[in-house]
C-alpha cells in the first residue's frame, strides 16, 4: 500500500502541476490576445486622430483582404479615391499607408522633400536576396550602391548591348515568321515573356537561354514563372498581419518559399561566373554583370589608393561605395525580375494597342520605312532613339498600361507635414500611378490610344504637370534601368512593325482582361493577334 502511494505521489502531483502550467499558459495566451486587440484598435485610430479620410479597416487584415479580394487592386483604388478624395488613409494590418493623388503632393514626396521620404517601405519579411537590391537597400548604403550602380545603365554603356538584343529578336522574329506561314494567331504574353527573359539573361546572368523557343522545358523560365505566380505566399501576409513575428515568417519564406529554387539556381550561376571573370579581369564582356565588376574593382583601386593616404574620410567614404559580390549577385537577380515581367507587358500591351489601331500602327510603319534603308536588319541605338512617332506610341502604351501599377510608394522617415495634414514618420505614403495615367483632369478621353499626346507640338502647347505621367517614378528613386528596358522595347517593336502587320481576329478579348498576383498587369487570358508578313 505504501509503496503504491509513493509511485502515485509523483504522478499526482505533476498532474497538478500541469494543470497550473495549462491554466497560466491559457491566461498569458488570453492576455495576450486582449493587449494585441487593444493595441490594433488603437493603432486603427490613427488616421481618426489626424484628422484624414480613411478606409475603415478590418481589425486584423487592415484592408490588404480587400486589396487581394479578386478585384484589381487598382479598380478598388480607384473606388476609394471617388469616395474619400486626393489624400485618404488605409491600413495593410496595423500599418498606416497614406495615398497622395494631389500631383503637387506627389512632387512634393518624389523630389521635393526627397531627403525624409528616400526610402522605399520596409518589406514586410527579409527575403534573400531582395533586401540587398537597390530595391530593399535604405538610407546611405541605398545611395551608396545606386551611385555605383547608375553610370552602369548610362547611353553609352547600353549601346553595346543593341547587339545582343538584335540577336535575340532575329529568333522572336523568326517565330513570328513561322506561326505567320501556318496562318496561325500567336498569344503575344508568352511569346514577349520569352523574348525579354533570353535577352535579361544574356545582359545581366551572363547566361544563355532558350526561354523562346522552349518554355515548358527551360529551367530558368519555369523557375521565374513559377517565383512570380507565387511571390505573395503565406508568410508574407502573415508577416503582415502579425508583426511581432516577421523574423519567424521571414525564416520561413527564405527556407521553404517556392522562390528558392530559382533564387538558388540564380545565386549558384552568378558565384561562378564572377569567380571565372575574376581569374582574368582584362577580358571584357559586354553585359551588366561585368559592368557591376568593373564598378566594383574600381572602388577596389580607391580603396587601396586611400589606405596609402592620411585622408582617413575619404578611405571610409570610399570603402562604403564598393559593390560586394552578394550586392553584386542580388542587383543582377532583382534586374532580371525588373526587366523581365515590365518589359514583357510593355510590348505586349504595345503589340494589343497598334492591332487595335491601325491608322496609329501604319503610321508608325511608314516612319519606319522612311528612316530604315531596306536591307537592314538590326538597328543601332541611334537609330531606334531617332525614330520620334515610336516614342509617342510607346510612351502612350505606358501611360494607358503602366508596367508596374503598385510599387511608387515611400516611407516617411520624420514627422511632416502633407497637404496641411501632419504626417507622422514611419508612415507609407502610396502614389495611385493608375489613377494619375487615367485621370480626365490630366488626360482628356483617357481610354483612348492617341500617341499625338507626346507630340512636340502638344507637349509645346499644353502645360502638363511634370507628376502627370511617371511610369517609371520620378526623382532619385526612379527606374535606374530605364534606359535598357526603352531601348530593348522600342528595338522589338520597330522590327515587329516593320515585318509585320499586327490585327485582331475573333479570339482576340477586347478590351485586355488583367490580374495583378504582384505589383504588376498581367493579361488574365493572354493576347491573340495575327502577324500578316508585310511586303
Amino acid at each position: 500500500m505504501l509503496k503504491e502511494a509513493i509511485l502515485w505521489l509523483p504522478s499526482a502531483l505533476w498532474a497538478g502541476m500541469s494543470r497550473y502550467t495549462v491554466l497560466f499558459s491559457i491566461t498569458l495566451v488570453v492576455l495576450y490576445i486582449i493587449h494585441w486587440v487593444r493595441e490594433r484598435r488603437y493603432k486603427h485610430t490613427l488616421f481618426t486622430r489626424l484628422g484624414i479620410p480613411f478606409v475603415k479597416p478590418h481589425p486584423l487584415f487592415g484592408s490588404m483582404h480587400t486589396l487581394h479580394s479578386g478585384t484589381l487592386a487598382t479598380d478598388i483604388m480607384e473606388d476609394w479615391i471617388k469616395e474619400h478624395g486626393k489624400v485618404f488613409g488605409f491600413y495593410v494590418g496595423e500599418k498606416p499607408n497614406l495615398v497622395i493623388a494631389d500631383l503637387d503632393l506627389v512632387k512634393q514626396v518624389l523630389i521635393k522633400d526627397f531627403h525624409n521620404f528616400s526610402n522605399r517601405p520596409k518589406l514586410p519579411i527579409e527575403a534573400q536576396p531582395v533586401v540587398d537590391t537597390i530595391v530593399g537597400l535604405r538610407d546611405q548604403r541605398w545611395k551608396d550602391v545606386r551611385s555605383v550602380l547608375a553610370p552602369t545603365f548610362s547611353m553609352m554603356k547600353m549601346k553595346p548591348m543593341t547587339g545582343i538584343m538584335n540577336t535575340r529578336i532575329d529568333e522572336f522574329l523568326q517565330i513570328v515568321s513561322e506561326a505567320s506561314s501556318k496562318n496561325e494567331p500567336l498569344e503575344w504574353y508568352s511569346i514577349f515573356q520569352g523574348l525579354t527573359l533570353d535577352v535579361i539573361s544574356e545582359c545581366a546572368l551572363a547566361m544563355k537561354t532558350n526561354c523562346q523557343r522552349d518554355q515548358n522545358n527551360d529551367e530558368l523560365f519555369v523557375a521565374v514563372r513559377a517565383f512570380l505566380k507565387n511571390a505573395m505566399n503565406p508568410a508574407i501576409f502573415l508577416a503582415v498581419y502579425f508583426n511581432a513575428f516577421a523574423k519567424f515568417f521571414s525564416f520561413i519564406s527564405n527556407q521553404l518559399a517556392l522562390s528558392g529554387r530559382m533564387t538558388n539556381m540564380i545565386v549558384s550561376h552568378l558565384k561562378t561566373v564572377i569567380r571565372i571573370r575574376r581569374k582574368d579581369m582584362s577580358k571584357k564582356y559586354i553585359d551588366v554583370l561585368q559592368l557591376m565588376l568593373d564598378a566594383a574593382e574600381q572602388q577596389n583601386v580607391s580603396d587601396f589608393q586611400d589606405e596609402a593616404s592620411d585622408d582617413e574620410p575619404t578611405k571610409q567614404k570610399a570603402t562604403r561605395k564598393q559593390l560586394t559580390d552578394a550586392e553584386i549577385i542580388a542587383n543582377a537577380w532583382v534586374f532580371l525580375l525588373g526587366g523581365f515581367e515590365t518589359t514583357a507587358n510593355s510590348l505586349t500591351s504595345a503589340a494589343y494597342l497598334l492591332a487595335c489601331n491601325p491608322d496609329a500602327q501604319e503610321k508608325l510603319y511608314k516612319e519606319l520605312s522612311n528612316v530604315i534603308e531596306d536591307g537592314t536588319q538590326h538597328l543601332s541605338y541611334e537609330t531606334v532613339n531617332g525614330l520620334t512617332y515610336l516614342d509617342q506610341v510607346f510612351s502612350e502604351t505606358l501611360r494607358i498600361y503602366p508596367p508596374v501599377v503598385s510599387f511608387i510608394n515611400r516611407d516617411t522617415a520624420n514627422d511632416t507635414m502633407l497637404g496641411g495634414f501632419f504626417i507622422p514618420s514611419d508612415t507609407n505614403i502610396v502614389i495611385p500611378l493608375w489613377h494619375i495615367h487615367h485621370n480626365p483632369d490630366f488626360w482628356p478621353d483617357p481610354e483612348k490610344f492617341d500617341p499625338d499626346r507626346f507630340s512636340s507640338e502638344t507637349k509645346a502647347s499644353e502645360s502638363r504637370h511634370p507628376m502627370s505621367y511617371i511610369p517609371f517614378g520620378a526623382g532619385p528613386r526612379s527606374c535606374v534601368g530605364i534606359r535598357f528596358a526603352q531601348l530593348e522595347a522600342k528595338l522589338a517593336l520597330a522590327r515587329l512593325v516593320r515585318c509585320f502587320k499586327l490585327e485582331t481576329y475573333e479570339e482576340t478579348v477586347i478590351p485586355m482582361k488583367f490580374e495583378m498576383p504582384t505589383v504588376t498587369h498581367i493579361p488574365t487570358k493572354g493576347v491573340m493577334l495575327k502577324a500578316t508578313p508585310r511586303q
